[in-house]
């Protein structure tokens, strides 16, 4: 997703070292940040990008006010993405949040990897919220910028809605659903997966549709961030011996 690079991410939030955190993290993976403020006057004072992703960094101060601040920027900047990145979940955050107009709540537990894969799913305009969120209003999916690109041929088995699981429970995965998911984790292709599993590309699609139905996630992309948010899950005793057992018809 190197072509929404052109973002400029502002970070917002009153711990220096948690902004810093977070600016060193994305400039690490090529991200365009500005310099971080503590406050949205600072933000206000200096000249931003027409496409812009405001991160406000929540460390367990009121919540109130970071409702506050999230109205006060989609007034300020109403083509924005406003997302939160708390230290600890909130169980009734994600619900305000999203009421004021934020499109992601992410907790910084994650991993960087996954850190960095919802950042790019915010730039498309993607809701990024904890799996057991209870969305306040009928799944949606949030409408893309006008100059976003459009989603990728592999992306295409997409679904409407926010990233909202009804259930944490663990689904089962076959092997070769699973080998599939650890491919989707490393990025490949559905042409790179029927290569090394040895099946066609249309067989690895329909496997696609039944990971995102049973892990209820909306695109490859966020099946990526679940799987590597739930990698004990999954379990493989090594990759080489999982792709084998995917190979095996009888594991289809």
């Amino acid at each position: 997703m190197k072509e929404n690079r052109g973002f400029g991410i502002a970070i917002l939030g009153k711990y220096s070292l948690m902004r810093e955190g977070i600016t060193r993290v994305l400039q690490d993976k090529g991200f365009r940040t500005l310099p971080a403020f503590s406050n949205i006057d600072q933000l206000k004072a200096k000249s931003t990008p027409n496409k812009l992703l405001i991160l406000i960094v929540h460390a367990g101060d009121d919540f109130g006010l970071i409702v506050t601040d999230i109205e006060l920027l989609k007034a300020q900047y109403p083509e924005s993405h406003v997302a939160v990145v708390a230290e600890h979940y909130g169980l009734s955050e994600p619900a305000l949040a999203f009421k004021a107009g934020a499109i992601g709540y992410l907790v910084n537990a994650v991993s960087c990897d996954a850190f960095v894969k919802s950042i790019e799913l915010l730039m498309l305009g993607e809701a990024i919220f904890p799996p057991a969120f209870p969305s306040p209003v009928p799944p949606l999916k949030l409408r893309r910028q006008k100059d976003a690109p459009a989603p990728s041929q592999d992306d295409e088995e997409s679904e409407e809605g926010c990233v909202a699981a009804e259930s944490t429970a663990a689904p089962l995965l076959s092997p070769r659903e699973t080998a599939i998911l650890l491919c989707l984790i490393d990025g490949n292709s559905n042409k790179s997966i029927a290569r090394k599993i040895g099946i066609t590309e249309a067989t690895v699609k329909a496997h696609v549709k039944a990971i995102l139905r049973k892990i209820r996630v909306q695109n490859r992309t966020q099946a990526a961030i679940w799987g590597m948010n739930n990698a004990l899950l999954l379990q493989p005793a090594n990759s080489n011996s999982l792709l084998r057992a995917a190979a095996n018809p009888e594991n289809a």
